[in-house]
């Protein structure tokens, strides 16, 4: 598999990649295969969605309690195992509601057979006290509504995660967002709402319900992480990677 990663490297013109922390590891991976990127490679993240952009200066920080949203898909190579461990100490041990997301409904049962991980997940979560399983049914607006009904959104556990589009949805939406200290979500997200543990999660989650001033500030910084990501800064940056 890496001998063709490298292959295909070595045959493109140009390699766009998402992020800085995707530019590393492929960097790492060419070197160690031979191939030299040389002024091939650039970083254009994909665009945010400009109907998920809402000032956070006209919201409310939580008045104690919080509603926490997971939208991403329920698969378990998204860490979705460790994600549920995390919901369950959430509930428990913090002033804490969930929201998650099932962004796949009913797959058809060939489907199911490839994989049945998101139906098991799914099951696991909407089993827990404090968690409600919500679908969009691919509506975008409804999608926007149960963004905007969030306080702060979870980043996925996914092992070598390189870029989240989910992520960017609900920092848009003036969310923060707290995140294992992995991958991209390490380079992308504020320190202070980064975790190793369950107990630090925990902790970062119950301040942002409980401490207006520490919300505000993170639903500020969040919103404004977005903006490079807005499509007129990413289309400059493709069109500079591609000249």
């Amino acid at each position: 598999m890496l001998l063709a990663f490298a292959a295909g490297l070595a045959a493109c013109d140009r390699v766009l990649v998402h992020s800085a922390t995707a530019a590393s590891w492929t960097t790492a991976a060419a070197d160690r295969m031979g191939v030299d990127l040389a002024e091939k490679l650039h970083v254009v993240p994909a665009p945010r969605d400009e109907r998920l952009v809402r000032d956070p200066a006209g919201t409310a920080p939580p008045d104690g309690r919080a509603v926490a949203v997971y939208n991403l898909r329920l698969y378990a190579h998204y860490g979705t195992a460790r994600f549920t461990t995390l919901a369950r100490r959430l509930t428990a041990d913090a002033p804490v509601e969930l929201t998650v997301m099932d962004l796949f409904g009913s797959r058809s049962p060939e489907r199911v057979r490839l994989d049945p991980s998101p139906e098991q997940h799914r099951n696991a979560l909407a089993a827990l006290p404090g968690v409600t399983i919500a679908s969009d049914r691919g509506d975008r607006v409804r999608y926007r509504d149960l963004l905007a009904d969030a306080h702060f959104g979870i980043a996925p556990f996914r092992p070598g995660c390189p870029w989240s589009m989910s992520v960017v949805d609900c920092q848009g939406m003036g969310l923060p967002v707290i995140a294992p200290r992995t991958g991209w979500p390490a380079e992308h997200i504020d320190d202070d709402l980064l975790f190793d543990t369950d107990d630090e999660a925990v902790r970062i989650a119950a301040r942002l319900a409980t401490d207006a001033e520490f919300y505000r500030v993170h639903a500020k910084r969040a919103h404004a992480s977005t903006g490079d990501f807005a499509p007129a800064a990413v289309a400059a940056r493709y069109l500079e990677a591609i000249a």
